[in-house]
Parts: structure tokens; C-alpha cells; sequence
């Protein structure tokens, strides 16, 4: 599997690296063919060499993927704008390597770690930081919602950042539509429905 080759090329560049199964695969959503593997990996090891061995793992087997390499002291005292060591994501046709950057995005999948356990090398992050994300999110979806090619993860993510808003809880896309629909929410493709669900979970 995807996510094997990519922990095994972390862990031969990274000999301190805690590797950390995230998105998705973590919170119980992932479809084979059509979700990312998502990885965040903590190290302090300098990352030269490791895109070259992702590379190689995806040529044995080719799949989406978002990988994000963070120091460990950024992981343990996130801040709103966490630095980013290195950050390779496949999207099909290309790679796309980030180095030393920030983003904000990173909080997100922070909050999701401790959710999901990981309190022990991830410091505490505010509800509020995850809040801030959410709505730049929906504010930019806002302007394209209207024949926007990806209406289904526009909604099911609306759902998910809604939920949040008023449970402080992170779930996966199909748990965050059913949430939404015993709310009275029309959960749909279409651009009406879209538009509306973009609109509630703004609050």
C-alpha cells in the first residue's frame, strides 16, 4: 500500500521521524482510487534526500497523497501560522514540494492528531484557530460555489467545519453529512445546495 511505501521512505531519510496517519484514513472515510493518504511527520532530521525516496515509493505504487514533515517544537507549541520543514503532495499529474513555509492549515491537522490520541508529541491548539480556518475556507468557496467542479468536497467539508463549529469535534465526511442532515441540511451536489450549506456552516 501507498501509505507503507511512504512511511518506510520517511523513516530511512528520518531516523527520528514519528510518522503519523492523518485525514482520511484516520477518521474513517477513506476510499481507495479516490481519497489522499495523508502523513504528517514530525523530525528534526535535515530532509535532503526525501524526496527523492517518496518518489521512489510512489513509482511502486502510484496514489494522491499530502505528506507535511514539521519540527517536533512546532508540533508541541503550535502557534497559528506553524512553520512547514517540507510538504510533497502527488495531485495526479505533478508533485508540488513546499520548503520552509508557513501554513495555516496546519492547526487543522494538529487538532485532528490530539483528537485522535497523539497529546503526547502535539501541544494544545485553540478551538478558535481551527474556527479562523474554517470560515477563510468558506469565505473563498463562497466566491466559486457556483459551477465549482468539486461541489461533493465543498459540501461534505462545509459539513465537517459546521460540525466542528458547534461540537468541537472532527469526523469524516460521510459522519459530518449525516450530522448535518439531522439538522435539516440539504446535503447535495448541487449549486443551490452548495451554496446553502457554505451559508450555515458560516453560522
Amino acid at each position: 500500500m501507498l501509505l507503507d511505501g511512504l512511511a518506510a521512505a520517511c523513516t530511512s531519510v528520518l531516523p527520528d521521524a514519528t510518522v503519523i496517519v492523518t485525514g482520511s484514513l484516520a477518521l474513517g472515510d477513506y476510499q481507495p482510487g479516490k481519497s489522499d493518504v495523508d502523513l504528517l511527520v514530525l523530525s528534526d532530521a535535515p530532509t535532503d534526500g526525501l524526496v527523492e525516496a517518496v518518489e521512489q515509493a510512489w513509482s511502486q505504487e502510484p496514489g494522491e497523497f499530502d505528506l507535511r514533515v514539521v519540527p517536533y517544537a512546532v508540533a508541541a507549541r503550535p502557534r497559528r501560522r506553524p512553520h512547514l520543514a517540507l510538504g510533497i503532495s502527488d495531485y495526479g499529474d505533478r508533485f508540488e514540494v513546499e520548503r520552509d513555509t508557513e501554513e495555516a492549515d496546519l492547526v487543522v491537522e494538529f487538532s485532528v492528531c490530539r483528537q485522535l490520541g497523539r497529546s503526547d508529541v502535539i501541544g494544545s491548539v485553540p478551538d478558535e484557530w481551527i474556527d479562523e480556518v474554517g470560515a477563510a475556507v468558506l469565505t473563498r468557496w463562497k466566491t466559486i460555489a457556483d459551477d465549482a467542479p468539486d461541489r461533493e468536497l465543498m459540501a461534505l467539508t462545509a459539513c465537517r467545519i459546521w460540525r466542528f463549529r458547534e461540537e468541537r469535534v472532527h469526523c469524516s465526511k460521510p459522519a459530518a453529512a449525516q450530522w448535518a442532515r439531522e439538522r435539516g441540511a440539504h446535503v447535495a451536489y448541487d449549486d443551490a445546495a452548495v451554496r446553502t450549506l457554505l451559508d450555515r456552516a458560516s453560522g
